[in-house]
């Protein structure tokens, strides 16, 4: 495996926080101050065969505290992951079966012998004890990772009904290159994001001055959609990310900075009328991109005057709450995107829960999704964790890479690296489909998740690289005829 460079610790609700937790030679090192409160222990772990993504061991479902470091007493980590991976799927499994499913005996099997390698490895000691709870993890993560697939087709068995969004972003729509490439957008979304970003290097700058906007290619792009009866999300009305923030607003102070919030908003929510019924009223305002250094109550007050102001334009309008980083890695270790915090910082789920308890008014929940080196698994534990605050989610932006290719090796955009692989094997076009197609299988059985919205379309200026569903030249990558054969079997096609 590879070298263990950093862990952090994390409540039961998921959300890591700033720990004496540190990483030396001899492993991870747990201060008796850490079991003042309950936590679990996080790093990322190479296991063969799986790959490199990030693991919890919180002491089977009963997290760690101060009767577990009495004395001098030191834990295998490697059992410890074992542990918690084998008790999780174990109550994974048994709620599932109380829910209707039938496993397979592929499931089934991989379970009994993920927890028969465990009993060894707990009678065992040292390396030998680690090496055997790593095949534990192996057979474990993929236990949880087909369970979790096969209890959404369970689900699925039943066609699911009503309004769901098949959406993607839309900003390759002024870089086609051929009329196909609009035309296989068309053949598979019937939802798409428009950008505002204020500045930035993708579009012709928006908004060059306060109050002055460009509006003619984003308008070319919303009548395109209307045109094809495409339902619309605007994006974002707040978004205060150094690389997207000039320097006159940067420089706002606070009353100055909800002036331009509310009339901002109003102009942009105002412009579209009922074209555009869904808006990204802020994004990523979790403490994470937040340039002007506002308190937690500060932020509250800028996203309850942005929420209000949508409403108050357009009353039908359903107001989105965009977060990325869905773990909050970043609380671990006290930056947020414009550098080191002189706070603790919240995670998303920590600011929705602040939201919602401030009763600020909006109706959806977005969670970005980016391939997170983490098990399937653990993607839909973590998610469902938004699920309690009674609103859909909208799984707002999605993506994963289709690996490198000889165009992007020549120009110099991707390299072989030789690294460790984030999941099953190194990216290539057939696994970027695998990945879609599983995360889009057990999203879809959620009946809270209403949206599932792909970012990069195609392979030319993404986000992540080689990140698109089509190739530069608009043919399709197998994740592009993956995703329309999903949306058959599902009777989700564009009509």
């Amino acid at each position: 495996m590879g070298a263990l460079e950093w862990a952090y610790a994390s409540t039961p609700d998921g959300d890591p926080y700033m720990s004496p937790i540190s990483v030396t030679s001899e492993g991870v090192s747990l201060p008796q101050s850490m079991a003042s409160r309950p936590f679990a222990v996080n790093a990322q772990w190479y296991v063969e065969g799986f790959g490199n993504v990030w693991l919890e061991a919180d002491n089977q479902g009963r997290y760690f505290t101060a009767d577990d470091f009495r004395g001098p007493r030191v834990r295998n980590l490697n059992v410890e992951f074992a542990r918690s991976t084998v008790a999780r799927n174990a109550a994974t499994i048994g709620q599932y079966v109380g829910q209707g499913t039938a496993f397979s005996a592929e499931v089934r099997g991989l379970h009994d012998l993920s927890q028969e390698l465990l009993e060894d490895a707990s009678r065992q000691s040292g390396e030998t004890a680690g090496e055997t709870a790593n095949q534990a993890l192996l057979y474990a993560l993929w236990a949880g990772e087909k369970a979790e697939l096969e209890h959404a087709r369970s689900v699925l068995a039943t066609p699911r009904t009503g309004e769901f969004h098949f959406g993607c972003e839309t900003r390759q729509y002024i870089w086609a290159k051929s009329e196909t490439m609009q035309e296989r957008f068309v053949d598979a979304f019937n939802f798409a994001t428009v950008t505002h970003y204020i500045w930035d290097t993708w579009y012709p700058v928006f908004e060059p001055r306060e109050g002055v906007y460009r509006w003619g290619l984003k308008d070319d792009i919303v009548d395109w959609l209307v045109d094809h009866d495409i339902t619309i999300e605007g994006r974002p009305l707040v978004w205060f990310h150094p690389a997207v923030t000039p320097d006159w607003l940067a420089q706002k102070d606070f009353p100055a900075l909800k002036g331009y919030v509310e009339n901002h908003a109003r102009e942009l929510v105002g412009h579209y009328g009922d074209k555009v019924l869904h808006w990204e009223v802020v994004n990523e305002y979790h403490d994470w991109a937040n340039v002007h250094d506002l308190t937690p109550d500060q932020i509250t007050e800028v996203v309850r005057l942005a929420c209000e102001v949508t409403h108050d334009t357009n009353p039908r309008v359903d107001r989105l709450i965009n977060n990325c980083c869905p773990y909050g890695e970043y609380a671990s270790y006290g930056h947020a995107a414009h550098g080191e915090a002189d706070r603790p910082l919240r995670t998303p789920r920590q600011f929705v829960a602040d939201l919602v308890e401030a009763e600020v008014p909006f109706e959806t929940v977005g969670v970005q999704m980016y391939f997170p080196n983490r098990s399937l698994a653990d993607i839909v534990r973590h998610v469902d964790r938004f699920a309690a605050f009674g609103k859909p989610v909208y799984i707002s932006e999605i993506g994963a890479s289709s690996g490198p290719t000889e165009a992007a090796l020549f120009a110099d955009r991707m390299e072989l690296t030789g690294a460790l692989y984030d999941w099953h094997r190194p990216w290539d076009p057939d696994l970027q489909a695998d990945w879609l197609e599983q995360l889009y299988t057990v999203f879809y059985a959620r009946p809270y998740v209403h949206a599932l919205n792909w970012y990069d379309f195609a392979d030319f200026r993404t986000f992540i690289q080689n990140g698109g569903l089509v190739n530069e030249d608009a043919s399709p990558k197998p994740s592009y005829e993956r995703l329309r054969g999903l949306l058959a079997e599902w009777n989700r096609l564009p009509e």
